[in-house]
């Protein structure tokens, strides 16, 4: 007995905890049971209360409203008040940006022909020249030296001519009396026909010399701005010098040329634009500016794509008369291709997206809006070009979309979009509460407005006029 009844003691701690384990879990139970019953107590109470007073007022003649239901968007539900914008006629330019660079038309690196020592520096860096223009000047003294020493030759020469010449007058005068021998007389015309053939390699030697002496001055072969200079006086040039920047270059500013690459889906809408307009305008536009620096015309298309890149080299030549651009500048090409004649427009924020397609919101005369699916024909900044779904006039909800359902009824706030439409032109924003809150009907609206707007930055030329 003795052991069974130290066993039975070893054994009652542990039944002891397992029994505490088992009253919590058994507590825990119990509570969450009476607190679910409380909570679907409490909502089949409010439940049944609302489900009271909803048969009271049918018993009254009244309807019963069910949350979210039609009751709710009917004839009692309040308006929703949102913010419309009129459909508008506009001309769209359509364009094609790209990034490009200028480059210059024509630069010259000037170099010597000759060499010799700078003696005089006529011009700095940075300086515009004009054609003809002293750039540098180098030493001519033993050019001049030479040039005196051909002189020299020419008239010893032009001397021994003039004795062979004489020489052969008598030994022909001499032949006609038999004196001489007929060998004499062909002697002396072959020393006269040396004698005059020498002054001549005199004379062609004399005028190398001189054009040497007229490379000692180095002048301007083009107007434009002179570059960096890398000599200066006291240092000899030559004219074996082959380096890539020459003595200094020049470069033409007045005209400069911008170069961009566009894709190659882009290729038949730039020819067929160019066989319409033989001069397309290119906006150019430097980085952080929205208003176009300078204006040039398309000059070249390359004959060929670049088959690694898939793009076409395209360059418009640019007037910079105003010195606003610089050669190696990154700029965007705004090519213009064409335009949306009569295109109807409306804030692009109007422009929902769904699984079906893109729609707007559309207000009637009876204040109830209308989803309806619209075609996107173009985009342009904030500005929607959308097809013959919506019309010129319209009321298109911009502001409370998320209200909506199609039917709802709307008390609507019309958007000065016109307005805001110019600001893309001028660069000047719009006042901030440019809108009217209007009571009646839709149709009592304004007439569209037509105004021009910003280029579209799609390229169906097909549509274009």
């Amino acid at each position: 007995m003795a052991p069974q009844m130290g066993a039975a003691r070893q054994q009652s701690p542990n039944s002891a905890r397992r029994a505490i384990l088992l009253a919590i879990v058994i507590v825990i139970a119990v509570g969450f049971f009476v607190l679910y019953q409380r909570l679907s107590g409490g909502g089949e109470g409010q439940t049944g209360a609302s489900t009271a007073a909803g048969t009271g007022n049918a018993a009254q003649g009244g309807t019963v409203s069910k949350p979210g239901g039609a009751g709710a968007a009917g004839a009692g539900a309040a308006p929703v008040a949102v913010i419309v914008a009129v459909a508008a006629k506009q001309t769209i330019p359509i364009t094609n940006t790209s990034i490009g660079l200028m480059e210059a038309v024509q630069t010259v690196v000037v170099r010597t022909r000759a060499d010799g020592l700078v003696v005089a520096q006529p011009v700095v860096e940075g300086q515009v020249v004009k054609t003809g223009d002293v750039l540098l000047k180098l030493d001519d003294l033993p050019a001049q030296a030479v040039i005196a020493k051909d002189q020299a030759q020419v008239a010893k020469d032009q001397a021994t001519a003039a004795s062979a010449n004489a020489d052969l007058a008598a030994i022909q005068s001499l032949a006609t009396r038999q004196v001489d021998s007929e060998q004499q007389l062909y002697q002396a015309q072959a020393a006269a026909k040396v004698a005059e053939s020498v002054i001549g390699v005199d004379q062609a030697q004399l005028q190398a010399d001189q054009l040497t002496v007229g490379y000692m001055t180095i002048t301007a072969a083009i107007d434009g701005r002179v570059g960096t200079i890398n000599t200066s006086v006291g240092n000899i040039v030559h004219a074996a010098d082959a380096s890539a920047d020459g003595l200094l270059t020049i470069t033409k500013m007045s005209t400069l040329r911008a170069s961009f690459a566009v894709p190659e889906s882009e290729l038949r809408s730039f020819r067929t634009a160019l066989a319409k307009n033989k001069s397309l305008p290119v906006q150019i536009l430097v980085p952080g500016d929205t208003k176009p620096i300078a204006i040039g015309t398309l000059a070249f298309i390359d004959s060929s794509v670049d088959p690694t890149s898939g793009t076409l080299l395209v360059k418009a030549d640019v007037d910079n008369s105003a010195r606003q651009l610089w050669p190696g500048e990154y700029v965007s090409a705004v090519t213009q291709l064409g335009a949306y004649t009569d295109a109807t427009t409306v804030p692009l924020i109007a422009v929902q997206a769904s699984d079906s397609g893109s729609f707007v919101f559309t207000v009637g005369a009876d204040q109830k809006v209308k989803k309806q699916a619209v075609t996107v024909v173009a985009t342009v900044d904030d500005i929607a070009v959308l097809g013959p779904e919506i019309k010129p006039g319209d009321h298109v909800v911009v502001e409370g979309q998320l209200r909506l359902a199609d039917g709802s009824l709307v008390k609507q706030t019309i958007q000065s979009e016109p307005a805001a439409a110019a600001s893309d032109q001028t660069g000047t924003q719009p006042p901030a509460s440019s809108a009217t809150t209007i009571g009646g009907p839709a149709g009592a609206a304004a007439p569209p407005a037509t105004t021009a707007a910003p280029a579209a930055s799609t390229n169906p030329v097909a549509a274009a006029n």
